[in-house]
């Protein structure tokens, strides 16, 4: 049982229990697993296929867990990449990960738009993350 099916079954018995405590907000099991469609959901529309490495440069958050399970969803492989990242350092890494899309914050786009962003890797946006 790879851990996308483990969220489902999760849901699927404990649906309002709380997977997630974060700053006084409580995320049930039901509510991270459709957080986490969404983002499969989102991926697939725009062409992402089993496989495909999609990366993560976020801060630690409910959003992080979510996007992380969407993109294991879909077959593809997560590159996570530590929030705490800069510059070069993230450069460097997203080069040589060279991933299809790139799920980010705002805060990071200067880092990443500093240097050449690996050819093929797409940009879009969504309000809380962006897809780069």
């Amino acid at each position: 049982m790879n851990l996308a099916k483990n969220l489902e079954s999760s849901a699927h018995f404990f649906s309002k229990r709380p997977a997630i405590s974060e700053a006084g907000r409580i995320i049930t099991y039901a509510e991270l697993n459709d957080q986490a469609n969404r983002v499969a959901t989102g991926l697939i529309k725009i062409g992402v296929k089993p496989g495909d490495l999609v990366a993560m440069c976020l801060p630690n958050s409910a959003e992080w867990i979510s996007t992380y399970f969407g993109i294991i969803k879909t077959g593809a492989v997560a590159v996570t990449l530590a929030g705490g990242l800069t510059g070069d350092e993230l450069t460097n890494l997203v080069r040589h990960a060279n991933p299809k899309y790139m799920f980010t914050v705002e805060s990071k786009l200067p880092d990443l738009d500093k240097s050449k962003r690996p050819e093929g890797l797409r940009r879009s946006y969504a309000p809380a993350v962006t897809w780069i």
